[in-house]
């Protein structure tokens, strides 16, 4: 029976003989491995053969847990993926369980957070002017800041979708994956506020499942007016030249939830993401606040 290692020396193998790998290169592919293959061993006690997408997903969990850069985390991914690569091309296992795991995003792409004091502000402004369509507003912030919900999965909700007795959202989201999604206290009170003025942004003598109606084609609220909503409010705050659109929400929440010892797998859960690489790049949005807090310290500033 061929054991983990001998997997290993299998695919070093093949790297000097097609790849022409150079010493580093063979070096650290090695240590990655090896690593890998330690703690799949310790954790769930299977082979590396038998290794399936969450179990990687769990050890790039571990990566982030112990703050590793952003160059050796993109390397150890690399790693795995074209040993698993190796070792199905080889036939040696039918499916390759990181072909669906991608790097994280570049932190340049990801768009700017909201500090608690900047939502705080947002909701009062919009809590000033109780108008029906504020308090419309208000459900839609409060919403999309205690879920993290994605956009359209918010504008469209439909009534039915909400839970009142346990505080939770029924979400089908991206590839018809379902999800429970909680919600907080201010979310609540937002919606039931909201629920009193529905009536009005309904045509006259219809009804409509959605939470949000509207008497556009799509029968609610389209995310783009959402947008022009949320846009005009900001203008009257002191954020309005932070250009915050919805989707800031959604990055808001995550990285505040992150902050306050949320775990990564479980906002994973929460924001309907496949693969775990895409809600680690919030924990390096967490590390440089982090970093800028600490400059703050008096004896970093001697």
């Amino acid at each position: 029976m061929v054991n983990d290692f001998d997997l290993l020396l299998l695919f070093e193998e093949m790297l000097l003989s097609e790849k022409l790998s150079s010493g580093n290169t063979l070096r650290a592919y090695k240590s990655d491995i090896k690593s890998f293959i330690k703690f799949i061993n310790i954790n769930y006690k299977v082979s590396i053969s038998k290794v399936e997408t969450k179990h990687i997903s769990d050890w790039l969990v571990s990566l982030s847990d112990n703050n590793i850069n952003r160059n050796s985390y993109l390397r150890k991914l690399s790693s795995i993926k074209e040993f698993y690569k190796f070792l199905h091309i080889e036939g040696i296992i039918d499916l390759d369980p990181s072909k669906s795991i991608e790097a994280p995003k570049k932190i340049n792409n990801i768009p700017r957070v909201l500090s608690i004091k900047q939502i705080e502000e947002i909701i009062e402004n919009i809590k000033e002017e109780p108008s029906p369509n504020n308090v419309r507003l208000l459900a839609l912030v409060e919403i999309m800041y205690s879920t993290g919900l994605r956009v359209e999965e918010l504008v469209s909700m439909p009534m039915n979708a909400i839970n009142f007795n346990n505080r939770s959202i029924f979400v089908v989201g991206k590839g018809g994956r379902e999800r429970i999604v909680p919600f907080g206290e201010n979310a609540f009170s937002a919606i039931t506020s909201y629920l009193e003025v529905r009536s009005l942004f309904l045509s006259k003598g219809k009804s409509s499942k959605y939470l949000f109606p509207s008497s556009g084609t799509k029968g609610y609220l389209t995310s783009r007016r959402f947008a022009q909503l949320l846009k005009n409010l900001v203008a009257k705050t002191s954020v309005s030249h932070l250009n915050i659109s919805p989707h800031i929400l959604r990055h808001t929440f995550a990285t505040h939830m992150l902050s306050g010892g949320a775990d990564l797998r479980v906002l994973q859960e929460i924001l309907g993401h496949a693969d775990i690489s895409t809600v680690q790049i919030y924990t390096h949005i967490v590390d440089d606040r982090k970093k800028i807090a600490l400059s703050s310290h008096p004896m970093e500033n001697n």
